[in-house]
């Protein structure tokens, strides 16, 4: 509670430094800011949709986590703060201006003064500045080409100078006051701009909505159309690649008549293994026959020479021969086609020669019988039998003789087909292998690209734009206001900060912090102009409340002893001694006064040893009987007192001069003291004091005006008390 009092009697000790020193300083930041132009303020909404907008991947079922759906929405606004949107925004605003600028009147775009400004600064670039079109948007348009084509890296370059140059409203340093923040965890991004020309201000937030749609869908498509580009040329050179391949393939199996290469390969060696079957066969069907046509003609010696030269037998044999050879070439060639027909009537005739080969050889009856009247007939049978296997067996065997050689051929003509057609499918099968890759990875990013076209095609303003009709809150006043309300704390801050360190015992709250002693009386110093006409009753009042507390510690029926020491000379203990004595007085007691000054002794420490306490309370008479005794002893510092003098008064008193500063060694010396008056009171008298730090002792000290009673009350915290009026 105390402390709560004494920071509000605090307050009120610096109310003249509160009301004053914050008036004086906003009244010159008024006065320096009177001409300060007013501030425009225009914003924009974007809405993004890049967290809840629609896209292919999101439709797929595929989520983003919170970490990426953060660093998109990061990786937008700093497009949107990127220094090349901002020199683009920069170029295009002062091609604007330039354009439907007016010298002499305001308009949406630019204020006439501002225009002049810009205008005047770039002399050498007018002849950039195209107007030669109706059509105005033509001609920003024209203006803004003519200044990206004079641009170059070179500081002597005018154009490379207005983004980077101190030039008012298209520098960086303008530009970057553009506020651009995300709205909460929405797809929302705002944009804020403030000015002193509302034209520039909704201008420049239009072109840099613009410009950060069109950066934005040229950093994502441009790389996706990149890659899709490269993925193009990579299938068709692929592709001309697997047609070349292709192509060479088919022309290889054309060259050498192959259709199916494992099937003809399996189907040559079975007709390989048919021949060896047949060869064999034929081959001992052959030499069987041989050899028994050998064994029948030595049984019919001369017999076969007449059949064998027989004109007949020959015609017959050979045609058998045509006709077997004809059969055999129609069996092992199955290329060779011949018709049913065809083979059925070679059958046929060879039967009927065979049947006439048989009737010619009957006709010759003479060979029924050998010479020793054997029958030849069926010895005649048998040869021809085997006279016609043996034919057979020839011909099939001249005729796959003759496949031998095919089938020798066919070996010759596969055997590198196979390795060759290896290769060739190989590399059809990589090149193809290959095509389907860049087929796949050119669907994914033609995917990704229709996917950037959803993302892209939400990305639009929601709020445009709008044209600041009245300027915002006036920075004049934010200064003016910023002003009042940093002097107002830089004065509590001072005020407290010298209040905590300073030493100087002006209050009866920190004179009982920093002594660790209780006041018990306070004297104010003369004060002047309209509170001089106070002085008496302020002493009075300082005087009666003393002795109204000092009486407190009196004992009846003896004298009683006041002692007045202080630490140094000078503290005023003589003025407090004489107030003292005047208010005892007028309560009718007997006062007696003795101080150092007035002795004759050749010294301070004189004066306390030739002090008898007991020899002065017998000094006075025996019919009064409330003496009391103000013993003024010299200070502290020039001489010290006995324990016997401080513990024999009544009361001890500390005069303090509040002005001076409370050092160590004062400190020392009072705790010192307050040690030697052992159970004796022993209190603080400030000296000196303000009216203020008076009325923590005596009250309420007049004037008793109306303020002066509220401020007291509220200072006592009596906030719902109703004082009674006082009469002075």
């Amino acid at each position: 509670m105390n402390y709560i009092t004494y920071f509000i009697k605090f307050f009120y000790r610096i109310r003249y430094w509160l009301l004053f020193t914050p008036f004086i300083v906003a009244l010159l930041v008024f006065w320096k800011t009177q001409h300060m132009p007013e501030q425009y303020t225009t914003n924009c909404s974007v809405y993004t949709g890049i967290i809840t907008g629609v896209s292919i991947l999101s439709e797929s079922g595929i989520n983003t986590t919170s970490y990426t759906q953060s660093s998109m929405m990061e990786n937008l606004l700093n497009i949107i703060t990127a220094d090349q949107t901002l020199k683009q925004v920069s170029l295009r605003l002062y091609a604007r201006i330039m354009v439907y600028g007016n010298p002499e009147k305001d308009n949406t775009y630019v204020k006439a003064s501002n225009y002049r400004r810009l205008h005047n600064h770039g002399k050498s670039i007018h002849h950039l500045i195209d107007k030669s079109s109706s059509n105005d948007s033509i001609n920003e348009q024209r203006t803004y080409e003519n200044l990206i084509a004079y641009e170059t890296n070179d500081k002597s370059n005018y154009v490379y100078g207005i983004y980077q140059w101190n030039l008012p409203y298209v520098n960086r340093e303008s530009l970057q006051k553009i506020q651009v923040e995300r709205i909460g965890k929405s797809d929302i991004i705002e944009l804020t701009y403030t000015t002193d020309d509302p034209g520039i201000t909704y201008q420049t937030v239009k072109i840099l909505v613009d410009e950060f749609i069109k950066q934005y869908q040229e950093l994502r498509f441009g790389e996706t159309n990149n890659v899709i580009a490269y993925f193009r040329a990579e299938l068709n050179r692929i592709g001309k690649e697997l047609e070349k391949s292709e192509n060479s393939l088919t022309k290889y199996r054309v060259e050498n008549q192959v259709i199916n290469y494992a099937e003809e390969t399996r189907s040559v060696a079975a007709l390989n293994r048919d021949y060896e079957l047949q060869y064999w066969e034929s081959l001992n069907t052959y030499m069987v026959a041989d050899s028994l046509i050998h064994e029948l003609e030595k049984r019919m010696k001369l017999n076969t020479e007449i059949i064998q030269n027989n004109n007949s037998f020959i015609l017959y044999n050979n045609k058998i021969s045509e006709i077997n050879e004809k059969l055999a070439v129609a069996r092992y060639y199955s290329q060779i086609v011949l018709p049913q027909q065809t083979i059925d009537s070679l059958n046929r005739e060879l039967e009927a020669n065979k049947k006439a080969l048989s009737e010619s050889l009957q006709k010759m009856g003479y060979l029924k019988h050998s010479k020793e009247g054997i029958a030849n007939s069926s010895i005649i049978e048998e040869w021809l039998t085997q006279i016609l296997a043996f034919k057979k067996a020839e011909a099939e065997l001249k005729v796959l003789s003759k496949r031998k050689v095919e089938m020798d051929k066919k070996y010759v003509h596969f055997a590198p087909i196979g390795s060759t057609l290896t290769r060739k499918e190989r590399n059809v099968n990589i090149n193809e292998r290959r095509y389907m890759a860049i087929l796949d990875a050119l669907n994914a990013a033609i995917l990704r690209q229709k996917n950037l076209q959803m993302t892209s095609s939400t990305l639009k303003p929601m709020n445009d734009p709008y044209y600041p009709l009245k300027p915002t809150i006036h920075p004049r006043k934010k200064l003016i206001i910023g002003a009042y309300l940093a002097t107002l704390l830089f004065t509590i801050f001072f005020f407290l900060i010298i209040e905590v360190l300073d030493r100087t015992l002006r209050y009866v709250f920190k004179a009982e912090q920093i002594t660790g002693s209780r006041v018990l009386g306070v004297f104010t110093r003369p004060l002047n102009l309209r509170a001089r006409r106070f002085n008496q009753t302020y002493t009075e009042m300082s005087a009666r409340t003393l002795c109204n507390y000092a009486i407190t510690y009196f004992k009846p029926n003896q004298n009683n002893i006041i002692n007045l020491i202080s630490n140094q000379s000078g503290e005023g203990k003589n003025y407090v001694m004489q107030q003292l004595a005047k208010q005892f007085t007028a309560q009718g007691m007997e006062v007696t006064q003795l101080s150092w000054h007035e002795e004759h002794q050749a010294d301070a420490q004189s004066f306390i040893q030739v002090l008898d306490i007991e020899k002065l309370e017998g000094t006075t008479s025996s019919r009064q009987k409330d003496n009391v005794f103000l013993v003024e002893y010299p200070s502290l510092k020039d001489a010290a007192l006995t324990s016997n003098i401080l513990q024999g008064a009544n009361l001890n008193l500390q005069i303090i001069d509040s002005r001076r500063t409370w050092k160590n060694t004062d400190q020392q010396l009072f705790e010192r003291t307050r040690e030697m008056c052992g159970n004796t009171p022993f209190f603080i008298v400030l000296n000196y004091t303000n009216r203020d730090a008076a009325e923590e002792i005596n009250g309420l000290m007049p004037p008793y005006t109306f303020f002066r009673k509220l401020f007291y009350r509220i200072s006592q915290l009596g906030l719902t008390a109703k004082e009674q009026h006082l009469n002075v």
